[in-house]
């Protein structure tokens, strides 16, 4: 038993080596993104699927309560709770034609596989002019696929199941962490 928690937590620490160095640049594109919205006015959106809708929130969440430190609020909104009682594959994409502005950001956070829901979101959000941060996993080709030029990626397909959520998780965690050190500075 004691062997397999070792290995747990030692895929867990390679895995978080691994999102620290590889995805630095995407997460600085991302940070820049949010920091220039956020300063500009604009809205934080977020959405997620299967058990990524709970990193969605969590995101939301830190920017609109804080992280690490007391400050305002941002203007962030989850798209997962406005459309909590919407049924079907385009409820996001719906929510986000009412709610969304041109300049505002949508983050998502996708489990894999490519979910109809979510690339129907990221469609409604391209069509509004929003920039999309996607934090995408295993056979997230076709969601990938439907970026634009300005839009960001940061791919954890090269993580099998739950890690990838683990470095999801982080990668959130970490962008909270450096939207509030550009706005507010700080350590």
């Amino acid at each position: 038993m004691d062997q397999h928690i070792f290995k747990h937590f030692q895929k867990l620490i390679e895995a978080t080596m691994v999102v620290g160095d590889a995805f630095s640049e995407p997460m600085i594109k991302a940070t820049e993104k949010i920091t220039s919205a956020l300063l500009a006015g604009n809205t934080i959106f977020s959405c997620g699927d299967r058990a990524a809708v709970l990193l969605a929130e969590l995101f939301t969440d830190y920017l609109a309560l804080g992280f690490e430190i007391e400050r305002p609020g941002f203007p962030a909104l989850n798209i997962n709770r406005l459309a909590d009682n919407s049924f079907g594959a385009e409820r996001y994409a719906d929510c986000l034609q009412v709610h969304g502005q041109s300049a505002d950001i949508l983050l998502v956070v996708s489990s894999g596989d490519n979910s109809l829901s979510l690339i129907s979101t990221v469609e409604a959000a391209i069509e509004k002019g929003m920039t999309v941060i996607l934090l995408s996993a295993a056979n997230d080709d076709l969601l990938s696929a439907t970026l634009g030029y300005n839009d960001v990626s940061i791919p954890a397909a090269q993580f099998p199941g739950q890690l990838a959520t683990a470095a999801q998780f982080q990668i959130i965690q970490c962008l909270c962490a450096l939207v509030d050190y550009q706005i507010f500075g700080g350590e």
